[in-house]
This record gives structure tokens, C-alpha cells and sequence, in this order.
């Protein structure tokens, strides 16, 4: 089915969308043989809902495939397949064929798109064994979505990748939900920036209320925020520009070895690091993004800078010192305060990392779960069937 683009990045029925309009009610039985990926005959936890009454929709999102992150344009581009589900009481009875434009649709749109949206959606209904009637949308959706990128942790730096879905309808009319049944998934073998970024697993589901304004006054709308996260490889920049302050500051205390009464050899090779640091460090500048505020790298080589100041300061004033104790209490003073900088940096960053891969378990556990409970039920039932349209 080709694809068709849709300027406002809505998901409802639209004539540039191609939808499947008229479509045959499908009897499942609920311990159906169902693929992970497309339908599932599990209900909503939900009762039958009246005309008028709040709606409860359920939805599911596969992040099929992740493009280019752009952070400095608070960028990303995504496909994403999305699963709409919810209960319709007014089919529990239909026989036939239904035209699924003429049912109540839960009218939902990508509040984050940035330009067209590349579109195909498909309808169908759904009827379990007790009776009840489900109506499922899929939405494959193709784009470019905006994200607020912070790069205070540069390069160690995890990015949100988020689809916010929405609702035209006010919050009275209808609660967004993630199904709970069914895992949000990330599809990391197709993603396209591997060599920059590592894609992690895990999707969190976060429920939202937009305000809008409309031609009737101010509304609340219900939104969904799916996000899953990607983390910077940051071993070009470890390597290429931390190391070699690094290295800097570490040759800044060969100045040590020369003796105490020169004062004027000590000091100039001490500017001399100095001023080559800070030649590097505007060098590198090319390399890295470029912000307003300081990030986790440019706070290093700060104090790698900090560091070298501290050590020409204390070579001026070393020659009113004769004992060689004081000389060195302060080789062991520079050293641990410069190591303890280092630690400090460290732990951060090993912090920041295990919250993230503690996520990504939770969520292969969850996974894991799901497909045991699944291979459970269709060895039980494995003379069950499906009927087709």
C-alpha cells in the first residue's frame, strides 16, 4: 500500500490517508494463535462503554526505525507503527460487513511532527468469543519529530526520543492509555546512527494533558508520550580531546623535578602547558556542539585549566620555601585533588549510565515475560482457531 502524506500529522480519517473503509467483522477466539506484532484478541480491561460516556483507548507503539539525531536542530527522524484499540458496543450484534467511517474514532494526531507525515492506516474489527466488539487502527507513520535536546552531560549525553500522540478530542471524551498487555517495542537492528549513538531497548509511556485553544474557549486534550533513549558514544571524544588535557596536566607536574630555586624554568614551562591547553581546547571547539551553557566536557577541561593556573601560582611563591617537606605535601596535595576531580567525573557518569540500563533490563524482562506467557497459551490451546472474514 503506498504511502501518503498528511500535512498536519493527523492519524484520523483523511482523504490523503488511505484507509480500509469497509471491512468484514473478524471472530477471534480469545486464545488465538496471534502474531506479536499485529493483532491480539486480548480485551481491553474494560467494560462496554454508552454513547457519551469517556472512552477508553488503548495504544501501542514499535518504533520501527530511528534516523539521523540532530541535536543541534532538536531533531529526530523515526517510523513508527503505531496499534489503536478500543471497545465498540454498537457492533456487538453486526453481522455484516460495516463501513468503520461512519464509527466513533478516538481522532488522534502526532503533536510533535515537524513538516508532512508520511501516513498509511489501516481499520479493522475485531469480535472475541464472549461476544465483545473491538475496533483496531494501525497507524505506519514516517517522519521527522521535535525533541528538546539537553547536552549538559556532553558526551556522555542520553537523549529522549519521543512520539507524542494526541487527541482532538477534549480530556471528557476519551482517556489515552498504553496497552497493557502488549510491550512497546524499539527495533534496534535498523537503526541508522550506530556508529554515534547506542539505541536502547525500553519504551516508557507517559500520560500527558495538552492545552489548546479552540473557537469554544481553552481545552485540555489527552496525549500519550512515547520515549525511548539513545546514548552518545563517547569514546572519540575521551580519546581525541579529554586525553590529551589530560596528558597536559600530568607533564605540568614534571615541573617538580627541576630545582626549587629556578623559579623562572619552572614557570615557563608551566605557561607553556598552560597556554597550549587553552590553544587546544579552543581547536576542539569545532568538534562539539555549540551551546549556551556548559557541558560535562567543557566543565573537564575547565578544570584541567583551573589545575595548570593553581600550579604556576603555587611555582611564584615556592621560592620563599626552602624545606623540601612543604614540596612534597604539595606534589601529594595536586595529585589527590586532581585524581579526586577525575572521580568525581567518573561516578557521574557511571551514575547516569546504570539508570539507563536498569530501564533497559526492566524492559527484557517485561519482554520476556510476555513471550513465555505467550508460548504458554498457545501450547494449551493449540487446537484453537481463527475464523477469517
Amino acid at each position: 500500500m503506498p504511502a501518503n502524506s498528511s500535512s498536519s500529522g493527523q492519524l484520523a480519517n483523511k482523504p490523503a490517508v488511505q484507509t480500509r473503509q469497509n471491512v468484514a467483522i473478524e471472530m477471534l477466539t480469545p486464545n488465538a494463535d496471534l502474531d506479536f506484532d499485529l493483532v491480539d484478541a486480548s480485551p481491553p480491561s474494560v467494560a462496554g462503554q454508552q454513547a457519551g460516556e469517556k472512552r477508553l483507548v488503548e495504544v501501542r507503539i514499535v518504533f520501527t526505525k530511528i534516523g539521523d539525531i540532530d541535536t543541534v536542530h532538536e531533531c529526530f527522524e523515526a517510523s513508527v507503527y503505531l496499534e489503536v484499540r478500543w471497545r465498540e458496543p454498537a457492533l456487538d450484534k453486526a453481522v455484516t460487513t460495516v463501513d468503520t467511517s461512519s464509527l466513533w474514532h478516538p481522532d488522534l494526531y502526532v503533536d510533535n511532527c515537524i513538516g508532512d507525515l508520511k501516513h498509511q492506516k489501516e481499520v479493522e474489527v475485531i469480535r472475541v468469543e464472549s461476544g465483545d466488539t473491538f475496533v483496531q487502527e494501525k497507524h505506519s507513520v514516517r517522519g521527522k519529530f521535535h525533541e528538546q535536546m539537553e547536552l549538559s552531560h556532553f558526551p556522555f549525553d542520553t537523549q529522549d526520543l519521543t512520539v507524542t500522540v494526541c487527541s482532538n478530542l477534549p480530556n471528557s471524551a476519551i482517556d489515552l492509555h498504553e496497552m497493557s498487555e502488549r510491550p512497546c517495542r524499539v527495533l534496534t537492528n535498523t537503526f541508522m546512527d550506530a556508529q554515534e549513538w547506542h539505541l536502547h531497548t525500553h519504551v516508557d509511556a507517559t500520560k500527558a494533558l495538552i492545552h489548546s485553544d479552540s473557537h469554544i474557549g481553552p481545552r485540555k486534550r489527552s496525549a500519550l508520550r512515547f520515549t525511548t533513549r539513545a546514548t552518545r558514544k563517547s569514546v572519540f571524544y575521551m580519546v581525541n580531546i579529554w586525553l590529551v588535557s589530560f596528558i597536559l596536566c600530568a607533564l605540568a607536574m614534571c615541573a617538580f623535578c627541576l630545582d626549587q630555586k629556578k623559579l623562572q624554568s619552572r614557570l615557563q614551562l608551566s605557561f607553556i602547558l598552560l597556554l597550549t591547553t587553552i590553544t587546544y581546547k579552543f581547536v576542539v571547539n569545532n568538534s562539539i556542539p555549540r551551546i549556551a551553557y556548559l557541558t560535562l566536557l567543557d566543565k573537564a577541561i575547565l578544570y584541567n585549566l583551573l589545575f595548570l593556573v593553581l600550579l604556576i601560582v603555587w611555582h611564584s611563591t615556592t621560592g620563599q620555601y626552602d624545606s623540601r617537606k612543604i614540596e612534597k605535601f604539595a606534589i601529594v596535595a595536586f595529585t589527590a585533588v586532581y585524581f579526586l576531580g577525575v572521580m568525581v567525573l567518573g561516578i557521574t557518569v557511571l551514575c547516569a549510565g546504570w539508570a539507563i540500563n536498569d530501564k533497559d533490563r526492566q524492559h527484557e524482562i517485561r519482554l520476556l515475560n510476555y513471550a513465555s506467557a505467550k508460548g504458554s497459551l498457545q501450547k494449551d490451546t493449540s487446537n484453537s482457531h481463527r475464523l477469517g472474514t
